[in-house]
Parts: C-alpha cells; sequence; structure tokens
C-alpha cells in the first residue's frame, strides 16, 4: 500500500486500553457507534477484528450503499489497518490505496487515545481538486462522528 496521509483526527476515550481495544475488535458493535451503517454481514464468518477478516457495512438510508471492509494489519493492543477493496460509492474509480489506521495508546491507567488516519491517492484532476476541496473535510467530519459515536457506547457500556 502506498501509504499519502490525507486526515487524521483523535479522541480520548475515558476507560483503559484493554477495554477500548477489546470495543474496537468487536465487529457487532459497529452498527451501535456508527452513524449510518445499520447491518454489517460478516463475509469472512468472523466477529472479531484480525488480520484477513472481512465484513460489508451496509448503508440503507441516506447516502445508501455498501463497502467492503477488509483487516490487512492487526496488532493487538497497538493498531489495525483496514483497505476498502470494493463498494457501491465507486470509490475504488475516485480513489486509490484507500486504507484508514486506527492506533490506540495509554494516556493514563483509565484514558485512552483513539487516533484514526486515513491514507488514500486520489485519481485524476478533478478527484485531486475535489479533495483538497471539499472530500477530505467531509470524510473527516464522518469519522469523526463514527469516534464520537463510538466514545459514548463503549464508556456508556462500562
Amino acid at each position: 500500500m502506498k501509504k499519502k496521509l490525507q486526515w487524521e483526527i483523535e479522541i480520548e476515550v475515558n476507560l483503559p486500553l484493554e477495554k477500548v481495544w477489546d470495543d474496537i475488535d468487536d465487529l457487532t458493535l459497529i452498527t451501535s457507534y456508527h452513524p449510518n451503517v445499520r447491518t454489517v454481514e460478516y463475509i469472512s464468518g468472523q466477529t472479531k477484528r484480525a488480520a484477513g477478516v472481512s465484513y460489508k457495512c451496509i448503508v440503507p438510508e441516506g447516502r445508501k450503499g455498501w463497502c467492503i471492509e477488509q483487516v490487512v494489519e492487526h496488532i493487538p493492543y497497538e493498531k489495525t489497518t483496514v483497505e476498502f477493496p470494493e463498494d457501491s460509492w465507486g470509490m475504488n474509480r475516485k480513489f486509490s490505496d484507500f486504507a484508514t489506521e486506527l492506533q490506540v495508546q495509554v494516556i493514563e491507567s483509565n484514558r485512552t487515545l483513539v487516533q484514526l488516519r486515513a491514507f488514500y491517492i486520489p485519481k485524476g484532476f478533478l478527484m485531486n481538486l475535489s479533495n483538497i476541496l471539499f472530500v477530505r473535510s467531509m470524510m473527516r467530519k464522518r469519522a469523526m462522528l463514527t469516534l464520537i459515536g463510538f466514545k459514548k457506547v463503549v464508556e456508556c457500556q462500562s
């Protein structure tokens, strides 16, 4: 994967790293914290993240569609990297090498920093210009809503 950082966000979760990581690993929680995903299909038959695991996130309302996510790197209690090999929105036609990397680190015993970075290369002049003008910002905002949802769900469970 060619890494070209496009945006990054972070949030502090008021839980120990081990609990945060367990919830990151649990794919069944995606629908409870992602603002748009209502169904997840477990293509690999697994509900826990691990290298090689694939799953399909389905968005039934608004900008309807789906994307397949595949875990390509998974280092427990440190980071997980996901690529997006297929989707219904045509992202593969617009971007190459699209991946997100989620990292965690201890701030204090009961506080964990969660960082999310997106890497991709816009294809062509128009996509590059669109990325600079609004796409990058839009993706970053959507991802932040997901991290805020994650924080709310995992902190309320504990």
